[in-house]
């Protein structure tokens, strides 16, 4: 056997052990023989290790199957798993040259690609002792080349470059990347080295405070070259940035315990640290050098001698770095007046307002025991009155009155200068004494009232398909809800007048596509209907009817939703049903389990589930459903719905409409059209034309036009479809339409007769409607009126929705309450609903609520819904200012910002219930306020000045703090723009809350911009 065939044994079985030991033990001649064989057995054994990893994910797959529910089992790692690490070993135990052995260990193709998914390098010791016997020169120089190679902190090359260096005392090279990698491996990190003389207790790294004293031989050999390198590589402040003083961290305790132990000089570390600090760079990366510097806590003496350091640094560096220069500066005892100056004057020229007001203190503190200092001091003084903070510049003035005695001709002159660049009314202040004159640099011109724009014309709506080729285009275009409801009517009217030309232009179109159509039991979208109807036309009788749905008995899966005890069959000697507590089945003489085998139900309390279960329980006839059951009684299908009682569920659907709740009540508005259409069809009562169809864009119906088509269904001797005038009733204008009833009056069929008492009485009622705010807590639902704020989790809103009933069975069901959330298919068709209802926008906003929130997984309500709630007609109240505000409070709030002046130059906006709306969004839904500012800064710069007024004048009694509380981020905005646009619109009003505000000792800005609106909506 020879010295490969031994090498590649173990490489196999994964044994790193025997085969350094046995690396160590080669010949020269058999190192050669083994180096020239490894190039070649990398593909082989990475194929094999690929083989063996498939098997091992197979059985691991298996496992978590046999495991599930119990936790998943991972397998233990195998030897074959190391093999990159193994391959590596054995080249740098038997190749000669130094180059390529730093070639071979750094191979990318011998990376290690461990659980975490993240290449690795492997454990660098058993290569460290392979190559501890070879010359000491050949290892130093294979250190050297290997620190050289070292590109980043993940560096794969950096723990086998360390080690060596460790190992060998070799001088670094001068490699930044190579710093990063060894402070971001960690303090004294060098498994493979214990340095000589060293003594400390198991498991405690050196630095750590164990009370002994730091020994002379460092704890990690590197220490001493490469610690004053952190100070000049770049990288090595972002890989420390986390390190702290208080609890101290690591690399911080050591450089401290290095530092009082004497073990490394102190000057030279803090003449690095401040010269890393001079640098400059982001804060975050000067956050470990500023700690360091604090750590080395410079002597009076020591700051004296780099005074010239620290005085560059108050001008342009960080503020934290800034602030460290100016504390070790401040205590110094003597101060060159050129020195003072100069900081003071770097000081005020920053943009932030703390170390500005630590200039002035110090400017102060100067000129009250110095005075001879004030002219020498005023350039840097006047330098404030430029600030964009107002405080800042408040401050700066207050000083130059306070010291105006102390200024010469000379600083006179600097103050007097620099007046224009303060406010006016501090500008007059200090021009009062000093001389000069304030200019209100902000002066604007004129306000000139601006009209809102011309809201976009109601276009009429497009013209039924007059020739079957125009309805083969319009079939493509589902998710539009005008031109499906083009080709509804084009259908109905050709089927009339050119079934032939239809049903050749329909082949084309339908003739191939939607071949599974008939093979769903439900269907949803629009473009299913028209499949089924055009195939229908195309060749009568088609739909073979609804499928059976196996494995759920008489009615589909979907027809139990909501119920929670299950589904029952419960049969009554009488026939009727007495109303059912959860506490049992009282009244009936005997109940059973519909879904499934009886006899898998035998553990359930008889009280829930009835007394006795029978043999027919595992599935029903369908003919049973409502009709008689054997025992003579009547066989009705229901369960225990979310209330308790009992609720009884209805017949298997025969016309695919989905059950009742599964859908929003408008979308199933839409689709019960287009099932009677269907239906219609297939029995031979097609009407010529279509009632509703509207002859506005808005989805409005004009009164004459309905007569018309009234008057054209009793002259073809045809009824009305039920929704489709009922659709119609809806799309008509509001109001009473007299001339219109007078001449549908004059008709005899029932249709008409609805149509005529409709438009006499003024169609529908206005419903109530609004919305309420409530919240999870834990696991309970709150609402904000009810309970004060607590652990606010999800918001929830709650569509109010309250309608007299019309007697029209299908308009009933549509002004339903919504529900809260949504499920299955809810929000569908959701494009069609402001045509349904155009003009009684506030139901479809109602309607709308539970898919305006929390839209990232479902059908959501977008910037073209909201834009045609604003073209609709009717009152608008909560609902409405509420999906507006949503899309105000977006970042990106054009889309809001057009549908508010839509409805302010229709004079439709609900500004009042907009602003209370955008104040509960910025309290509970945690947006921005900064949006909402500029979407109202927007508006009011197009015209809408007054509306805006209404809206901040709503808004901000909810968002004003009160005397304990802190103001939100963003407000002091509102306020700025609530002055603005009471300028503009010249209002007077009684405003409390401001008032409040405005009276309070605060400087802040917030406060003076309350000020500023107290004053002008409180002038005479």
């Amino acid at each position: 056997m020879t010295a490969w065939d031994d090498v590649r044994g173990l490489i196999d079985a994964g044994d790193a052990v025997r085969l350094a030991d046995r690396l160590t033990g080669l010949t020269a001649g058999e190192r050669k023989a083994v180096s020239g064989e490894l190039r070649e057995y990398i593909p082989v054994i990475r194929a094999r290790a690929r083989a063996l990893r498939e098997e091992r994910w197979e059985e691991e797959s298996r496992l978590h199957e046999a495991w599930s529910g119990r936790g998943r089992r991972v397998l233990r790692r195998e030897p074959w798993e190391d093999w990159p690490d193994l391959m590596r070993l054995a080249g740098a135990g038997t190749i000669s040259a130094v180059t390529a052995v730093a070639a071979w260990v750094t191979r990318r193709d011998l990376l290690t690609t461990r659980r975490s998914r993240r290449p690795a390098f492997g454990d660098p010791g058993p290569i460290v002792q392979v190559l501890a016997h070879r010359p000491a020169e050949w290892q130093a120089e294979l250190a050297v080349r290997l620190a050289a190679k070292v590109r980043g902190p993940r560096d794969t090359g950096a723990p086998l470059a360390l080690a060596m260096l460790r190992h060998t005392g070799a001088e670094p090279p001068p490699n930044d990347a190579l710093v990063v990698a060894w402070v971001a491996a960690g303090v004294g990190s060098s498994p493979a080295w214990q340095p000589p003389g060293t003594a400390r207790p198991e498991g405690v790294r050196p630095g750590d405070d164990t009370g002994e004293p730091w020994e002379e031989e460092f704890a990690d050999p590197l220490l001493p070259v490469l610690l004053p390198r952190l100070f000049e590589a770049e990288g090595v402040g972002r890989a420390l940035r986390d390190e702290r003083l208080d609890p101290i961290s690591p690399w911080l305790r050591t450089i401290r315990d290095v530092v009082e132990s004497g073990a490394v000089a102190r000057e030279p570390l803090l003449d690095g640290c401040v010269r890393r600090l001079l640098r400059g760079g982001a804060a975050p990366d000067l956050r470990f050098f500023a700690r360091v510097h604090e750590l080395l806590a410079p002597s009076a003496a020591e700051v004296e001698a780099r005074r010239r350091d620290y005085l560059s640094m108050l001008p342009a560096a960080p503020g934290p770095v800034a602030e460290v220069a100016l504390r070790h500066l401040r205590g110094l005892p003597e101060h060159e007046l050129e020195d003072v100056a100069e900081a003071i004057g770097g000081l005020l020229f920053r943009a932030e307002v703390g170390l500005v007001k630590a200039g002035m203190t110090w400017f102060d503190h100067t000129v009250r025991h110095d005075p001879a200092r004030a002219d020498g001091l005023a350039p840097a003084l006047a330098t404030a009155f430029h600030h964009e903070s107002y405080d800042v510049q408040g401050r700066a003035a207050q000083l130059a009155l306070k010291h105006a005695g102390r200024f010469g001709p000379l600083g006179g002159e600097h103050i007097r200068d620099a007046i224009p660049a303060l406010p006016p009314e501090l500008g007059r202040r200090v021009a009062e004494v000093f001389g000069g004159e304030a200019v209100d640099t902000r002066t604007e011109p004129p306000f000139v009232p601006r009209p809102l724009p011309e809201p976009p014309p109601v276009m009429p709506f497009p013209a039924t398909p007059a020739a079957p080729a125009e309805m083969e285009a319009l079939g493509w275009t589902q998710w539009q809800w005008q031109p499906a409801e083009r080709w509804l009517a084009g259908f109905v009217h050709l089927t009339h007048h050119d079934r032939l030309g239809l049903r050749a232009a329909l082949q084309a179109a339908y003739g191939t596509a939607y071949s599974d159509v008939f093979a769903m039991r439900v269907w949803t979208a629009t473009d299913f209907w028209r499949a089924a109807m055009a195939m229908e036309l195309i060749t009568p009788g088609a739909d073979p009817g609804v499928p059976a749905d196996p494995g759920h008995g008489p009615w589909p899966s979907g027809w139990t939703a909501g119920f929670t005890e299950g589904v029952l069959v419960t049969v009554t000697p009488g026939g009727a049903l007495a109303d059912v507590e959860y506490g049992g089945l009282a009244g009936q003489e005997e109940a059973v389990w519909a879904e499934g085998d009886a006899q898998a139900h035998d553990g359930h309390d008889p009280d829930v589930f009835g007394r006795r279960y029978t043999d027919y329980a595992a599935g029903l006839p369908a003919s049973w459903v409502g009709g008689a059951a054997p025992s003579g009684g009547d066989a009705k299908i229901g369960g225990l719905g979310p209330n308790g009682r009992w609720a009884a569920v209805p017949e298997p659907p025969r016309d695919r409409l989905p059950a009742p709740g599964e859908v929003s009540l408008p979308h199933m508005f839409v689709l019960r059209r287009f099932a009677e259409v269907l239906n219609a069809l297939k029995e031979g009562t097609l009407p010529p034309v279509l009632l509703a169809t509207p002859t506005s864009s808005t989805g409005a119906l004009s009164p004459g036009v309905l007569v018309s088509r009234l008057e054209e269904c009793e002259a073809a001797g045809v009824e009305p479809l039920p929704a489709d005038l009922q659709q119609a009733l809806l799309r008509l204008p509001r109001g009473v339409h007299a001339e219109a009833a007078a001449r549908v009056a004059r008709l005899t069929s029932e249709a008409a007769r609805t149509a005529a008492r409709w438009m006499s009485g003024g169609g529908l009622p206005d419903p109530r409607a609004g919305v309420r705010w409530g919240y999870v807590e834990g696991a309970c639902e709150h609402y904000f009126d009810e309970r004060p704020d607590g652990r606010v989790g999800q918001i929830r809103l709650t569509p109010l929705l309250k309608a007299g009933p019309t007697g029209l069975a299908l308009i009933d069901e549509l002004l339903a309450e919504p529900v809260k959330w949504t499920r299955n298919e809810h929000g569908g068709c959701m494009e069609w609903w402001p045509g349904v209802l155009p003009s009684h926008r506030e139901v479809v906003a109602v309607n709308l609520l539970p898919h305006l929130l929390y839209q990232w997984n479902r059908p959501g309500v977008s910037a073209s819904h909201a834009a045609m709630l604003a073209a609709a007609d009717g009152p608008a109240g909560e609902a409405t200012a509420l999906v507006l505000a949503y899309f105000l409070a977006q970042k990106r709030s054009d889309a809001g910002v057009s549908v508010l002046l839509t409805m302010a130059a229709r004079g439709d906006l609900p500004a009042r219930e907009l602003g209370d709306q955008l104040q509960r969004l910025i309290r509970w839904m945690r947006h921005a306020p900064q949006h909402i500012v500029n979407a109202l800064q927007d508006a009011a710069d197009q015209g809408a000045h007054e509306e805006v007024w209404q809206v901040l004048r709503a808004m901000l009694p909810g968002l004003l703090p009160g005397p304990e509380e802190r103001p939100r981020s963003g407000l002091a905005a509102a306020v700025r723009l609530a002055v603005t646009v009471a300028e503009r619109a010249q209002v007077r009003d009684d405003f409390p809350e401001v008032a409040e505000l405005a009276a309070r000792k605060s400087t802040s800005l917030l406060t003076r911009q309350a000020r500023r609106l107290h004053d002008h909506l409180t002038r005479p």
